[in-house]
């Protein structure tokens, strides 16, 4: 297997470990303040409003919390990251018959990426760290539009599907700035560092 097979494995499961340990935090925090069943209504409503979301880690958020409110079976696979080509094939037909996407909203998607992981690399952000931030969720969104596990509508998985090539293009130019930045500092480091006897 390629190595970027390799790498798109390790970005998919961990965002789906990542969702369960999510889920799982979730539930803990609800019962202890509002114990009963209020915590699985809760988690059902909350998987609901996920559902609705075109992010990739959403929608597996949505997926682990309905699992999580039905108390994390161990026998149930939460996601089943390798479905066959065969259950994908009805679902990419549909989504590409729908015409058309929106550019503002696929626009609106890549810029809610990009300031998420902005704010959470900080103010200083590393352009090249914010690249691959952007490159990992053009991963899971180009695994997950057409996944048979996901809840999002059809219109849903097309913005999933139309922010890939959009946040491939971020990622590249934000990468660009990296090195065009990266060159002129090496150059100084490597010049001062001939001064130094």
């Amino acid at each position: 297997m390629p190595s970027s097979n390799k790498l798109k494995t390790r970005i998919i499961d961990a965002a789906i470990t990542e969702a369960i340990a999510a889920a799982q935090w979730e539930r803990i925090d609800l019962e202890s303040r509002r114990p009963g069943n209020t915590a699985d209504e809760l988690m059902l409503a909350k998987s609901a409003e996920l559902a609705m979301s075109p992010v990739a880690r959403d929608q597996l958020l949505s997926i682990a919390l309905e699992h999580g409110a039905q108390h994390f079976h161990p026998d149930h696979p939460v996601v089943n990251a390798d479905c066959e080509p065969g259950e994908r094939e009805p679902i990419t037909a549909r989504v590409l018959a729908l015409g058309p996407h929106k550019v503002s909203e696929t626009d609106a998607v890549v810029a809610m990426f990009e300031d998420r992981h902005a704010g959470r690399l900080s103010r200083n952000v590393r352009f090249d760290l914010l690249a691959d931030c952007l490159e990992q969720e053009a991963v899971l969104q180009e695994y997950f539009w057409n996944h048979p596990d996901i809840r999002g509508s059809d219109s849903v998985r097309l913005t999933m599907l139309c922010s890939v090539p959009r946040l491939r293009d971020r990622a590249e130019a934000l990468s660009s700035s990296a090195r065009i930045w990266r060159l002129p500092v090496l150059r100084w480091l490597s010049f001062s560092k001939r001064g130094v006897p």
